[in-house]
């Protein structure tokens, strides 16, 4: 395929990640506490992939995981802060670990995206 023609790491780094953050949002939803700001974050990472995917041959796109990175993380922050009390009624025995499963599950994706944006930021996103 054209477009995939001289694409390289970075490149499919930031597609999987936006493909996490995907995962992420769909995972978010079945979180106890939820802030809709989270899903601004996740939705703007993955348009954000999109456009990577779909404007590759600009000098715009190396710029693409540093944003997700920053969105990404911003998105698993925000969530934590309204799960912090959850999170200690757990440490404490005073509620069961179910409470707080899907939420551990969304900050994996979450840090598994920005991970993989990070180290895409550090890599070019076509070959010259």
């Amino acid at each position: 395929d054209e477009k995939m023609k001289g694409k390289t790491a970075g490149f499919y780094m930031t597609i999987v990640a936006a493909l996490l953050s995907v995962v992420g949002a769909i995972l978010y939803g079945s979180v106890m506490y939820k802030l809709n700001m989270v899903y601004g974050f996740l939705i703007a990472a993955i348009v954000l992939g999109v456009l990577a995917f779909l404007l590759g041959k600009t000098s715009v796109v190396n710029l693409i995981p540093v944003v997700n990175a920053v969105l990404m993380a911003s998105a698993g922050v925000w969530a934590a802060s309204l799960m912090v009390n959850q999170i200690g009624y757990v440490v404490a025995g005073l509620d069961g670990f179910n409470t707080i499963q899907s939420f551990v599950i969304f900050e994996v994706v979450a840090v598994l995206a920005m991970l993989l944006n990070i180290i895409a930021s550090f890599l070019p996103m076509k070959k010259n």
